[in-house]
């Protein structure tokens, strides 16, 4: 009897582990795949953490107020191997990103690719969105 209880709060130990990764992983969920736009502004701030990095970007709008949108970007691992580390974006810093918008509609978005200067680097790709 023993043995089995265990059994049975080790399932439901791997079951809520799995439903908690799969909730990460469902860049679907938060953002909208078919909702691609392109943004312009400048580095507010860089979260350079896991599990994923994130900045916001002072967008400017037609009328000439500004925007701070959140965009949530891939792991810090990523960046790093894409040659993007924690000093690499600086404050003030004029990028260009492709995003997925927000569901909600909020100014936040995931970040497709970044344009850093003269170089475009892809951060998500549809089969391994981290």
């Amino acid at each position: 009897m023993k043995r089995w209880v265990m059994g049975l709060v080790a399932l439901g130990g791997f079951l809520m582990v799995g439903a908690a990764l799969q909730a990460h992983h469902a860049v679907a969920g938060v953002y909208d795949l078919n909702s691609e736009m392109v943004l312009e502004g400048r580095l507010k701030k860089l979260n350079f953490t896991n599990p994923h990095a994130s900045l916001e970007l002072t967008v400017p709008n037609k009328d000439g107020t500004f925007t701070d949108w959140v965009l949530t970007t891939a792991s810090v691992q990523i960046l790093t191997r894409q040659g993007i580390n924690k000093t690499s974006i600086k404050p003030g810093e004029l990028l260009k990103v492709t995003i997925l918008r927000a569901r909600n509609g909020n100014p936040a978005g995931f970040i497709r690719s970044l344009q850093l200067g003269d170089k475009s680097i892809q951060l998500y790709f549809d089969n391994e969105p981290n």
